[in-house]
């Protein structure tokens, strides 16, 4: 009964995401750090980028 529901709900959360996902990979990053749209989030890489993550508020906030 309430697969129908169910379903429409996925489908608007999979958009959501996707659209969230697209967001975050065509915002500007710092210099070294590059970010790549996945199916299910964004990867970051860049060297030393775990200590960026603290410094850096751009990197910090990332997502919000």
């Amino acid at each position: 009964m309430f697969e129908r529901l169910q379903q429409a709900a996925d489908r608007n959360a999979d958009r959501l995401l996707m659209r969230v996902i697209r967001r975050l990979s065509q915002s500007e990053m710092p210099d070294g750090v590059e970010i790549e749209a996945l199916d299910d989030g964004v990867r970051l890489s860049g060297r030393k980028l775990r200590r960026r993550l603290i410094g850096d508020t751009r990197l910090r906030n990332i997502g919000r």
